[in-house]
């Protein structure tokens, strides 16, 4: 990993496309500080399109990036029009940096992909800034004497713990692949450091108290093994399947009373949302942020213990629907049929099976948030889809 990773880094640096480089420099950044992640994705784009005009560099690296660009361009102006019709071309100006302008990411990230080579740096620079940002809260817990939980990470990264679980899921996608799919005369050792990695991670999730990555585990360790059982193996897989079924039992038995409470208060948000929804079913509702959308109907319900709450659907599929409703939500959808369009006879299995495990991460996690409003969700969540769309259309150049 390390020698591709120099490799590719030393090729770009003589290609002198300085836009790739400072982008892999902002997933390195994503865990760690999302103010300078943030400035070094802006610069990036700023770069390639100066690399665009006076270099002429192609705009887009594959056919894969081009479509999806183009989707997310529609889905992006579709919110902009419906947001000037719905209210005034006045608010639309005055909210567009808080409530519209990350949605762009939905058309500019893929302009900073390369093909699926070079891509691989990506993965691993934010591999290694997982890995940095882990050490540096163990640390500073040891050092100044705090407690190494999700709320270490909050205070000293200002990185959510559902956020930091999906970086480290994506690592444990990774590595699972690797110890399933590769041949069985791969490196033992090297099979033997993903297995390790892995329940560190899955250990690392058990003290963040992350609920929905502990079932996301299990299923990725199911769909990725399952497939590769065989009467050679089974031993292994029930040792493993056992232990991890311990842990997560474990794990429950810890945060109960939290799983139950989490769960009532979603279930209320979530009928407020449908009821939002219900109200303009087809472009949903642009006339107010969404948290003021659900504090006005939590205010009309009488749930005036939610007014102060500031919460939004905690539900990204709802959140979609009720703020762009469901022409909306089918403009998105042009993101999973440009998936399925991108598979051909050249594919490699790999690909697939690790590019199905990210869309189970995303999907599950959607389930239960909403990560599309903040920096590390919408870069992670368009890095990782544009990653694999390369990898599955498997463009090298």
């Amino acid at each position: 990993m390390l020698k591709e990773s120099s490799v590719i880094l030393k090729e770009t640096i003589h290609k002198k496309d300085m836009s790739f480089f400072v982008f892999t420099l902002s997933i390195l950044l994503l865990p760690l500080s999302i103010n300078l992640s943030t400035f070094t994705f802006v610069l990036s784009i700023a770069l390639k399109l100066i690399q665009v005009a006076l270099k002429r560099d192609k705009l887009f690296a594959t056919k894969a990036l081009k479509h999806s660009s183009i989707i997310g361009l529609c889905f992006f102006t579709f919110i902009e029009i419906n947001s000037i019709l719905q209210s005034d071309i006045y608010y639309n100006f005055f909210h567009f940096e808080k409530q519209y302008m990350h949605f762009a990411l939905f058309f500019l990230t893929p302009i900073l992909l390369r093909n699926k080579r070079e891509n691989k740096i990506l993965i691993y620079a934010l591999f290694l800034g997982v890995a940095i940002s882990i050490l540096y809260v163990f640390f500073s817990a040891v050092l100044y004497n705090l407690t190494f939980d999700k709320y270490a990470f909050e205070n000293l990264l200002d990185l959510h713990h559902t956020y930091l679980s999906m970086f480290v899921l994506t690592f444990v996608n990774y590595s699972v692949v690797q110890i399933f799919i590769r041949k069985s005369n791969a490196n033992i050792a090297l099979k033997a450091l993903y297995v390790f990695l892995a329940a560190l991670s899955l250990g690392l999730m058990y003290l963040l108290d992350s609920k929905v990555s502990m079932f996301v585990f299990l299923f990725l360790f199911l769909i990725h093994s399952l497939p590769e059982l065989s009467k050679k193996n089974t031993g292994y897989y029930i040792f493993f399947l056992v232990l991890i079924l311990f842990v997560i039992s474990a794990f429950i038995n810890k945060v109960n009373v939290n799983y139950e409470r989490a769960l009532d208060f979603r279930l209320q948000i979530w009928e407020v949302s449908f009821q939002v929804f219900e109200n303009n079913p087809i472009f949903g509702n642009l006339t107010l942020s969404e948290k003021d959308l659900l504090n006005y109907n939590h205010f009309i319900n009488g749930k005036y213990y939610y007014l102060d709450s500031d919460l939004n659907s905690h539900n990204q599929f709802l959140s979609i629907l009720m703020r762009f409703g469901v022409f909306g939500f089918l403009v998105l959808f042009l993101f999973v049929i440009n998936v399925f369009r991108k598979v051909n006879p050249r594919t490699k299995r790999l690909d697939i099976r690790e590019g199905f495990g990210f869309f189970v991460i995303i999907l599950m996690v959607f389930y239960i948030e909403n990560i599309l409003d903040r920096h590390h969700g919408i870069v992670y969540t368009t890095l990782f889809y544009n990653y694999y769309l390369v990898a599955l259309e498997n463009a090298e150049s």
